[in-house]
C-alpha cells in the first residue's frame, strides 16, 4: 500500500471525520489498487499472490475503518472477524467481503457497528455480516451445518483476541459437530449441489465455484479434513499422510487455475461473477492468450484445460470422499472376503491385496475391472488405497502392455460382460486407465464443442452412449425404448455395439471427417484384438456411417420410396441396421436432454421399420411414388368402407388433390382420417382443427381453406407469434382452388400441445389472421443470449428434385421468427412452399423445403437463383 498515493489522503479525511471526502478518496484508493492488480493479472502474476495481496490490502483497509468508527477503548470483549472466503484469505475482486461482529458487548456499540457497515457498502465493497455474542454463534452453529462451516474459517481481523479465541476453541470440543455426523452433513450437502448442476463436471455454462468439479468441492474436502484432524490446509492434509504428494500438486494446480479463471471473470464483468457464460469463454480465451482463426476453436482450445482441471477436482474429491467415508466410518472388526490371490473384499469394497501389485502384475490393472463385473455379490467400489496404487501405475500401460495377448483379451472381454460395463469404463476414464489404454481416447478428453447442441465434452458423452447402450439390453429399462429393447436382445455381439459407441467420436477435434478418421481407428484397434475380418468390417462400418440414420430421418421425406431404398442400399443388410439403429439412438439421447423429443423419436422408429420392410425380401413394395399413391388409395378406401363411406361421397375431395403429393406422403391411415373430416368442408369458409398429440409425436394443425399464394409466409407469422415451432408442415394445391396444410407443432420445451385453453388460442388466432387480407406485423423478437454470442453463417442450397419442384436447404442461426422471415422472403420471390421439414440442432437451424414457382418461372434458371438466395440472406441476416 505505500506506493499508493491516495491512502495517505484517505487516512487523512477519514481522521478528520470527512466522510464525503473520504468516501471518494476511498473509492479513488480501491479503483487504483483494482487497475494496478489487473495489470498484474494481465502480465501473469500468480492468482495465488494477487489473492493473498488484495486479502492484505482489503485487511489493512477494513482494519482503519474499524477502528476509526468503534474507537479501540469501546472494543472490550468485542472481536471483528473475516469468514467465509475472505476468512480463508481468498478474495477476489469483487466477492462479498464477509464480517462476523462477535461479542458479548455488540448491543452498546448499535449506532458505531451500523455507521461501519454503512460505510463499507458506501466505499464500494459487498459486505455481508452478522452481529452474535459467543452463545449465539454455538447455538445458530449447532443448529445449522452452513453456519457452523463458516467459523471453522474464521479470522480475527480487530478487537478483543481473546474473544475470536474462544470461537475457534469450540472446534476442540468433539461433541460439536463430531466428525462422523460432519461429514454426512458436508456429503449430503455436495451432493444436493451436484443435483443442482445435473451431476456432472461438464455444463454448458458452468459455474467455476459450485459446478461438480469446482472449486467448491475442494473447499468440502478442506472443511472435512479441518475438522477431522484440525489441518489448517491441503498442506496439512500431505503433512497427515492423508494425500500424496503427486494428489497435492494436481489439487494445486487445479485449484488455482479455477482461481484464475475466477479471477479474470471478475476482471472482465467488474463485478461478482462465477458463471462461465458463453460470451465470457470468448472473451476470456482471447484474454488467456488462445487465438486461432475460427473463434468456435479459440472457445474450445480454452474449455479444455478448464474441463481437464474441473475433471481432476471431481475425480480426487471422489477419491478423497472415498477415504474419510473409510477413516471416519471405520467398523471395530473388518469383514475381508479374498476373492483371489491379488484382489479381496473389505467391508465390500475392493482391495489390492498387496502394495506392489501391479509392479509385480501389470495384468491386474485391467482384471479388476472384470472382477467389479462380474463378482457374485455386490461391491460398492473401490477402496481409496487401491485407487491410488491404479493411478500411481499408470505408467506400466505402456506398449509392451498394450500388445500382451492376454491384456488384449481380458480389454475385450470387458466390453463383453452382461453387467456393469459402464461402470467399469467410467472408473477406467476416471483413474486413467482407459486414456492410458487408448491414446487416442485421451485426446479427446475435457474435448468441448462450442455450441449449445452438444451439452457434453466428447469424452463424456461418449461415455454416455455406451450408458444408453447398455440400457437398451436391460429388462427394467424396456419401457424407455421398448423397439430398441426388442431388438438388443437379438444383437449377436453386443461388445461390437459399445465399441462403436467407444469410437464413434474418438477422431473429433482433428483435421478431416472424425467419422472418417474414426473408422480407420476403430479398424486398427480390431486388427491389434483379433477381431474377426466381419466384426471389424462392422465396427469399422458403423463408426463411419453413424451420422447417417439421424441425417435421413430428420431432413429427407420418409414417404419417399426413393429415400427409403437408397437408404436400405446403404445400410445393407437388417443386421446393420439394427446396429445403426440402436448406435444412432444411444448418440442423439447423450448429446442433450433438450435435443431428444416424441417427435424426433417418432421419425427413428418410422424409418427404421420402413427400412426393415424395404430390406425384407419377402414383401413387395411399391419402387416409385405412383405406385405407392395407388397402394394408399386402395386400402384408404378400405378404411372408408369400414366407416361406412361411398367412393361417390368423398370422390370429388380425393379428384381435386390427386395432382399432389397427398397421396403418396401421407399413409393410407392418415388418408382415411382426414378424408373423413374435410370430404364436407365448405369451399369458401377456412376450417383449422387441432390435434394435441398425435402418433407423431407433435400437435397437428390442419388447415383447408380457399388456396392464396403466401400461405407459408402467413401461417409461420402467426405461430411465431404464438410461440410454437413448426417441426414439419405439407401443403397441397388441389383443383378445386382449395389448399390443404398439416403442420406438426411443438412448443418451446419440444412437447406437444397439450393444455385446451391454448390449442383453442392456437385455433382462434390462426382463423382470425386467415380471414385477414393483410397479415398483422409480426413484433422483433430479440434473440436470446445464448444464441446472440454464435457466429453461425448462413448457407444456401438448391437442387432440382423434378421439372417442377426444388429442394432449398437452409443452414443458419436459429434467430427468433426465422421461418415468418424465410416465408417473407418466399412471398417477396413469388414462391410457393409444397412441404418443409424443420430441425434445430442447438443454435443452427437445418431447414429443408420443397418449392416451386408461382409464375412457372424456371427455378434453376442462375439468375433466379441468384435472387432468390439474396432475398432469403436479405431478410434472415
Amino acid at each position: 500500500m505505500s506506493d499508493t498515493p491516495v491512502l495517505p489522503n484517505f487516512i487523512s479525511s477519514l481522521q478528520h471525520d470527512a466522510r464525503k471526502i473520504s468516501l471518494q478518496n476511498g473509492r479513488m484508493l480501491l479503483e487504483h489498487f483494482n487497475q494496478q492488480q489487473f495489470e498484474k493479472f494481465d502480465n501473469n502474476v500468480s492468482i495465488e499472490s494477487l489473492l493473498k495481496e488484495r486479502t492484505s490490502f482489503v485487511d489493512q483497509l477494513i482494519i482503519k475503518i474499524w477502528n476509526h468508527f468503534v474507537p479501540k477503548e469501546n472494543q472490550q470483549d468485542v472481536s471483528l472477524v473475516a469468514i467465509g472466503g475472505y476468512g480463508r484469505k481468498e478474495l477476489q475482486p469483487f466477492s462479498d467481503i464477509d464480517l462476523l461482529i462477535l461479542g458479548d458487548n455488540c448491543d452498546k456499540l448499535q449506532e458505531p457497528i451500523s455507521t461501519f457497515i454503512t460505510y463499507l457498502w458506501d466505499l464500494g465493497f459487498h459486505v455481508g455480516h452478522s452481529v452474535r455474542s459467543i452463545a449465539e454463534c454455538i447455538a445458530d452453529a449447532k443448529e445449522d451445518v452452513s453456519t457452523a462451516t463458516s467459523l471453522i474459517e474464521s479470522r480475527w481481523l480487530a478487537g478483543d483476541y481473546e474473544t475470536s479465541q474462544k470461537l475457534q476453541k469450540i472446534w476442540l470440543n468433539k461433541s460439536f459437530w463430531p466428525s462422523k455426523e460432519f461429514f454426512e452433513a458436508k456429503l449430503e450437502e455436495q451432493q444436493a449441489r451436484h443435483k443442482r448442476y445435473l451431476d456432472t463436471f461438464y455444463q454448458l455454462e458452468p459455474n467455476v465455484k459450485e459446478s461438480p468439479g469446482g472449486l467448491r468441492d475442494l473447499h468440502s474436502i478442506f472443511w472435512i479434513a479441518k475438522r477431522h484432524f484440525g489441518a489448517h490446509s491441503l498442506q496439512g492434509l500431505l503433512e497427515h499422510d492423508f494425500i500424496s504428494l503427486r494428489e497435492f500438486q494436481e489439487i494445486h494446480k487445479a485449484y488455482w487455475y479455477l482461481n484464475k479463471i475466477r479471477f479474470g471473470l471478475h476482471r472482465l464483468k467488474k463485478r461478482h461473477e462465477d458463471r462461465l457464460l458463453f460470451e465470457y469463454q470468448q472473451q476470456l480465451a482471447e484474454l488467456f492468450g488462445f487465438h486461432e482463426e475460427d473463434i468456435n476453436k479459440t472457445v474450445e482450445s480454452f474449455m479444455k484445460p478448464y474441463y481437464q482441471n474441473v475433471g481432476t477436482i471431481a475425480r480426487l474429491n471422489e477419491i478423497l470422499i472415498q477415504h474419510f467415508k473409510e477413516e471416519i466410518f471405520k467398523p471395530e472388526h473388518e469383514v475381508i472376503e479374498t476373492i483371489n490371490p491379488r484382489f479381496q473384499l473389505i467391508d465390500s469394497y475392493l482391495d489390492a491385496k498387496q502394495d506392489n501389485l501391479f509392479d509385480k502384475n501389470p495384468t491386474a490393472l485391467l482384471e479388476i475391472f472384470i472382477i467389479l463385473e462380474n463378482y457374485k455379490q455386490s461391491i460398492q467400489g473401490i477402496r481409496s488405497r487401491t485407487i491410488r496404487l491404479i493411478r500411481n501405475s499408470l505408467h506400466l500401460i505402456n506398449d509392451e502392455f498394450r500388445s500382451d495377448p492376454i491384456n488384449k483379451a481380458l480389454f475385450i472381454e470387458i466390453f463383453r460382460q452382461p453387467k456393469g460395463v459402464y461402470t467399469s469404463l467410467k472408473r477406467m476414464y476416471a483413474y486413467g486407465i482407459l486414456g492410458a489404454y487408448l491414446p487416442v481416447f485421451q485426446k479427446i478428453s475435457g474435448l468441448m464443442q462450442f455450441n449449445i447442441f452438444h451439452a457434453y465434452t466428447v469424452d463424456e458423452h461418449t461415455l454416455l452412449v455406451i450408458r444408453n447402450i447398455r440400457r437398451f439390453f436391460l429388462e427394467e429399462h424396456a419401457y424407455e425404448f421398448p423397439t430398441a429393447y426388442q431388438i438388443a436382445k437379438n444383437i449377436c455381439k453386443p461388445e461390437i455395439l459399445l465399441l462403436s459407441g467407444l469410437f464413434h467420436d474418438i477422431a473429433k477435434g482433428r483435421d478431416g471427417a472424425h467419422e472418417e478418421l474414426g473408422a480407420i481407428d476403430a479398424k486398427n484397434f480390431s486388427f491389434k484384438h483379433n477381431l474377426s475380418e466381419k466384426d471389424t468390417e462392422l465396427l469399422s462400418w458403423l463408426v463411419l456411417k453413424h451420422l447417417e440414420f439421424s441425417y435421413v430421418a430428420q431432413k429427407k421425406d420418409l414417404s419417399d420410396p426413393y429415400v427409403i431404398n437408397q437408404f436400405a442400399k446403404l445400410v445393407g443388410t437388417q443386421e446393420q441396421l439394427d446396429y445403426l439403429y440402436l448406435l444412432t439412438l444411444a448418440d442423439v439421447l447423450a448429446t442433450s436432454k433438450e435435443v431428444w423429443s416424441d417427435w424426433k423419436n417418432q421419425l427413428f422408429l418410422q424409418l427404421y421399420h420402413s427400412t426393415t420392410q424395404a430390406l425384407d425380401k419377402s414383401t413387395v413394395l411399391p419402387r416409385d411414388k405412383t405406385k405407392q399413391a395407388i397402394l394408399n388409395k386402395e386400402r384408404a378406401r378400405e378404411l372408408l368402407q369400414k366407416r361406412e363411406l361411398d367412393t361417390s361421397e368423398y370422390q370429388e375431395f380425393w379428384a381435386a388433390f390427386d395432382n399432389t403429393e397427398f397421396f403418396n406422403q401421407l399413409t393410407s391411415a392418415e388418408i382415411s382420417r382426414i378424408t373423413k373430416l374435410l370430404y364436407k368442408a365448405e369451399t369458401k369458409a377456412t376450417l383449422v382443427n387441432l390435434e394435441s398429440k398425435t402418433q407423431r409425436g407433435a400437435t397437428e394443425l390442419i388447415i383447408y381453406m380457399p388456396d392464396r399464394n403466401y400461405l407459408f409466409a402467413q401461417i409461420t407469422n402467426v405461430i411465431d407469434k404464438l410461440g410454437l415451432n413448426i417441426v414439419e408442415a405439407k401443403i397441397y394445391s388441389g383443383m378445386n382452388k382449395q389448399t390443404l396444410v398439416i403442420i406438426y407443432l411443438l412448443d418451446r420445451d419440444n412437447q406437444y400441445v397439450e393444455a385446451e385453453d391454448d390449442l383453442h388460442q392456437i385455433s382462434e388466432t390462426l382463423r382470425y389472421e386467415l380471414s385477414l387480407s393483410t397479415p398483422t406485423p409480426r413484433v422483433q423478437q430479440p434473440q436470446p443470449r445464448r444464441i446472440r454470442v454464435f457466429e453461425t453463417p448462413t448457407e444456401i442450397q438448391l437442387m432440382e428434385v423434378n421439372d417442377k419442384l426444388t429442394e432449398l436447404t437452409i443452414h443458419t442461426k436459429d434467430i427468433p421468427g426465422l421461418l415468418a422471415k424465410i416465408g417473407l422472403a418466399f412471398k417477396q420471390c413469388e414462391i410457393r412452399v409444397h412441404g418443409a421439414k424443420i430441425n434445430t440442432v442447438g443454435e443452427k437451424a437445418e431447414d429443408v423445403f420443397l418449392i416451386s414457382s408461382t409464375t412457372n418461372a424456371q427455378m434453376n434458371d442462375a439468375s433466379f437463383k441468384e435472387n432468390l438466395t439474396a432475398t432469403l440472406l436479405e431478410h434472415i441476416e
